[in-house]
C-alpha cells in the first residue's frame, strides 16, 4: 500500500471495524451529538450553504436541507445510526417529492444523499474523510 494511502475503515475505529467475521461494519454515527434537531440543523445549514455556493442562492436549496433534515431526524429518532441508511432515506425521501424541486434545483436527490453522506462521515471522522464532493460546508 502506498504511504499516502488511508483505509478510512480503521482510521475511524470504532465507528466502523471489523464485526466478528472480519467483514467491515457500516459506518455508524453513534457518538454524535443527540440533539437530532441541532444536528439536523447544521445538516441542512450545511447543504444549503454547498449549493448556493456550487451553484447560486435558491429558496429550493433550503427547502431541499429542509427535507433531508427532517428525513435525518426521523431516521435518527427511530434509533437509525447508519450513514448508508440514513443517506438512502433522505434521498429517497426528495426522489419520492422531486416535483417540489425539479423545477429550480440544478441537482438531482441523489446528489443531496451523496453530499449527506461526505458530511456525515467528515463529521464522524474529520478532515480525513474520503468525499465525493469536492468542498464539505
Amino acid at each position: 500500500m502506498p504511504p499516502f494511502s488511508v483505509d478510512i475503515f480503521n482510521a475511524i475505529e470504532p465507528q466502523c471495524a471489523l464485526d466478528s467475521d472480519g467483514e467491515r461494519k457500516a459506518m455508524s454515527l453513534r457518538g454524535l451529538d443527540e440533539d437530532h434537531e441541532a444536528e439536523g440543523t447544521k445538516m441542512a445549514t450545511s447543504i444549503s450553504t454547498w449549493l448556493d455556493a456550487e451553484w447560486m442562492p435558491q429558496e429550493v436549496h433550503v427547502q431541499m436541507a429542509e427535507s433531508a433534515k427532517g428525513s435525518y431526524m426521523r431516521c435518527r429518532t427511530n434509533g437509525d445510526d447508519d450513514v448508508m441508511s440514513i443517506m438512502m432515506a433522505i434521498s429517497e425521501d426528495l426522489e419520492k417529492n422531486w416535483s417540489l424541486y425539479d423545477a429550480d434545483a440544478f441537482v438531482n436527490a441523489w446528489d443531496v444523499g451523496n453530499y449527506v453522506s461526505d458530511y456525515l462521515a467528515k463529521r464522524i471522522v474529520g478532515s480525513d474523510a474520503c468525499e465525493c464532493s469536492s468542498e464539505i460546508f
